[in-house]
């Protein structure tokens, strides 16, 4: 692993201080591959976090206790057992008369077992359904990580094509160091947007690869989704 890749992987780990978040953050604004490379990862991240928990079920819990417990012994183990067992008799007539029933009755037993005749049923199975074609799926969505470094605001949104320009739709939260984010839900498109401080001072995305102008001599950023 590289050493930029390292630093990723600390970021996303909230394993980084103030101050290397803040080196952290001039170096993505300095190198687009890299800032691509942690913006993807971001994604993952969050994907995986919104999956869900799967539970064991009470049959896979039964069936491990069953597996780890120790095996019971068969009928015939535990008269082999009890037989082969070297212990210290004290042997008298009785005591041989009772030795040898048991025996007779042992090898009885064994005669007269017989395993038990197991029975398949077939089991009809469901017919799966198709999903009929021409069925219209919804839009894929894809999760845009946004971040803006202001340590001295004391509140940062963003506003733009993907909510209606209205900055309180989409607040940012702030993080150690300064660092304000915010992960938004996005279908595949073109949109331009702008950072809100502290309710009043609209500024582009320092981060952004691309900008235009909005018609009143003001830049916006531009921010591509695919995917």
């Amino acid at each position: 692993m590289t050493e930029p890749e390292l630093l990723i992987q600390r970021f996303l780990d909230h394993d980084l201080t103030p101050d290397e978040r803040v080196v952290f953050l001039q170096t993505v604004d300095a190198d687009p591959a890299l800032r691509r490379r942690w913006l993807n990862l971001e994604m993952v991240v969050d994907e995986a976090a919104r999956l869900p928990r799967l539970a064991p079920s009470a049959r896979f819990l039964s069936e491990l206790k069953a597996s780890l417990a120790p095996p019971v012994p068969s009928w015939w183990e535990r008269v082999w057992a009890a037989v082969t067992t070297p212990r210290t008799l004290e042997w008298n007539l009785a005591g041989a008369v009772a030795a040898a029933c048991v025996v007779l009755v042992a090898i009885a037993g064994l005669l007269t077992v017989r395993p038990e005749r197991v029975v398949e049923v077939p089991v009809a199975m469901a017919p799966t359904q198709t999903i009929a074609a021409g069925t219209k799926q919804a839009a894929p969505q894809i999760f845009v990580r946004l971040v803006l470094l202001q340590p001295g605001a004391r509140s940062v949104s963003v506003a733009g094509d993907f909510n209606g320009w209205n900055p309180a739709h989409t607040p940012l939260e702030r993080s150690d160091g300064g660092v304000w984010t915010a992960t938004i839900p996005l279908k595949p498109g073109r949109y331009q947007y702008m950072f809100v401080i502290d309710g009043k001072q609209w500024v582009a995305d320092p981060l952004a690869t691309e900008a235009e102008t909005d018609g009143f001599g003001a830049q916006n950023a531009v921010l591509d989704v695919d995917i």
